[in-house]
């Protein structure tokens, strides 16, 4: 069953018709959408419209709502919506009309290589990124994302099919452990592994205090201080 938050329906009457799954309305408090996939692991969906974005990650509020996602959901997807660009480097917004969509917005103090950065800092920190134009297309993102992750396993072998998927660890399957490793220059692959194992994903691990990260094993200050700098934080 798909769960969605009571003001997703509030703001749009259609949703009920536009979605292709079974759902309920209930109020939820980190996400607009959630269920459970085929392994009973907690997926949370959050709808941002591309302004909100905007907004979200100049207050501050978009990280601190990714923080609490990513500590109730095993899976986070963030679904951006909207069509945008950039003219002369700065960020470009359109809105859609009768006969497509127009510019509707410049964001004369904001770049747009600015705010492309921040969604990839969201993809290493284990963020699901799923980009749609408008909000027709977000309910069948939405409708493809609940139908593909708890469907039966049987049935979502397609690309194991077509391409055997080898990560680049001996230790451990988590995609996790080689991003983590990949941020700093010479994280050990147990050190990595032990990392993910205990606070679950590379996000919580950029938020843990130094002090007891430094209490792992084979962790020092120099492997700290060589992870955020990968990521463009400050020693």
């Amino acid at each position: 069953m798909l769960y969605v938050d009571r003001r997703e329906v509030l703001q749009h009457k259609e949703l009920g018709e536009l979605l292709r799954v079974p759902h309920t309305v209930m109020t939820l408090e980190t996400s607009d959408y959630a269920f459970l996939d085929r392994d009973n692991n907690a997926v949370g969906i959050e709808r941002c419209e591309i302004n909100n974005f905007v907004q979200k990650l100049a207050s501050g509020e978009l990280e601190a709502q990714m923080y609490r996602c990513a500590s109730e959901f095993s899976t986070t997807v963030l679904l951006i919506e909207g069509i945008y660009n950039h003219t002369s480097g700065f960020l470009t917004t359109f809105r859609e009309g009768d006969r497509g969509y127009f510019r509707n917005r410049i964001s004369p103090h904001l770049r747009y290589d600015a705010v492309l950065a921040s969604m990839l800092r969201l993809s290493e920190f284990g963020i699901e990124l799923v980009h749609t134009p408008n909000f027709n297309c977000s309910m069948i993102a939405v409708s493809l994302l609940y139908i593909q992750r708890t469907e039966s396993t049987d049935l979502s072998m397609l690309f194991r099919k077509i391409r055997t998927v080898k990560l680049p660890v001996k230790l451990s399957s988590n995609p996790a452990v080689p991003k983590l490793m990949a941020l700093g220059s010479r994280v050990p692959e147990k050190v990595a592994i032990e990392l993910i194992g205990k606070y679950g994903s590379i996000w919580n691990v950029l938020h843990t205090p130094d002090e007891e990260l430094l209490q792992i094993k084979g962790f020092g200050k120099g492997l700290l201080e060589s992870i955020k700098k990968g990521v463009g934080k400050e020693c």
